[in-house]
């Protein structure tokens, strides 16, 4: 069954990793994607790739913390395929980014972060709404992390608590319009950007304090996500859901 035939879904970050797997996934669900990177050759190479599988495709060029640009690739989704339905804020620092703690970060470091991970959904939601609004249906999944809730996680932390703040608030904002807001804050994932982050030992470790036994997959996640993105998550909004394998430590 594809469940998003009809419905055009932007995803950022979808040059490569998690981003360009979710972007796979929706277009083998019938959704026309929009992916887009601030590496604009990425984005395009995960386009050509979807439409080389038969998919419907394309890829764009996207800097999350301008607000012209954010303004100009909504507009050109719609352009091309009629809507913009689907907000996947995937964008993020994580496999190459310095975890030194709060007061262990330079001022360049925690601005980045802030500004990627919690001013670009904000910029991003702020262009695509108001189209959402025009058909009175949306639905926007910000990509939190399980780290918003861990010490020793430094501006990383910081950003991803504050998108689940923003999450909250924006659903209160748009519910009346039809439209869904919530946040995945996914546990261990096993992807090239976790092992450069995080040592094999330590991997190991947070892999045994899940019930499951093993790290998330791409495939884990855009389970939940597509859930939150269907029809039959129209009642759950404002929510924050972590797909972590059922890690131990609880927040």
């Amino acid at each position: 069954m594809r469940r998003f035939e009809g419905r055009t879904v932007m995803i950022t970050g979808a040059a490569r990793g998690l981003g360009r797997e979710y972007a796979s996934y929706f277009a083998d669900d019938g959704a026309n994607v929009v992916a887009t990177d601030l590496d604009a050759a990425g984005a395009e190479e995960t386009a050509a790739a979807i439409r080389k599988d038969g998919g419907v495709a394309i890829g764009l060029g996207l800097d999350v913390t301008d607000w012209e640009r954010a303004v100009a690739v909504v507009a050109a989704a719609r352009d091309e395929f009629g809507s913009l339905d689907i907000l996947v804020n995937n964008a993020g620092i994580w496999g190459d980014y310095s975890m030194q703690g709060a007061l262990g970060q330079d001022l360049d470091n925690w601005r980045t972060a802030l500004d990627v991970m919690l001013t670009g959904p904000f910029v991003c939601m702020k262009a695509a709404i108001p189209v959402m609004r025009e058909r009175r249906w949306g639905r926007v999944v910000n990509i939190s992390s399980i780290g918003a809730y861990l010490p020793g996680s430094g501006a990383y932390g910081v950003a991803k608590l504050g998108l689940n703040q923003l999450t909250y608030q924006v659903a209160a904002e748009v519910g009346a319009d039809g439209i869904t807001v919530n946040s995945v804050a996914p546990g261990t994932i096993d992807n090239e950007a976790t092992r450069r982050q995080v040592p094999q030992a330590a991997l190991d470790m947070l892999v045994q304090q899940t019930a499951v036994k093993r790290p998330g997959t791409g495939r884990d996640l855009y389970g939940a996500i597509s859930w939150l993105c269907s029809d039959d998550a129209a009642w759950v909004t404002g929510q924050v859901i972590s797909p972590n394998g059922g890690a131990v430590a609880r927040f």
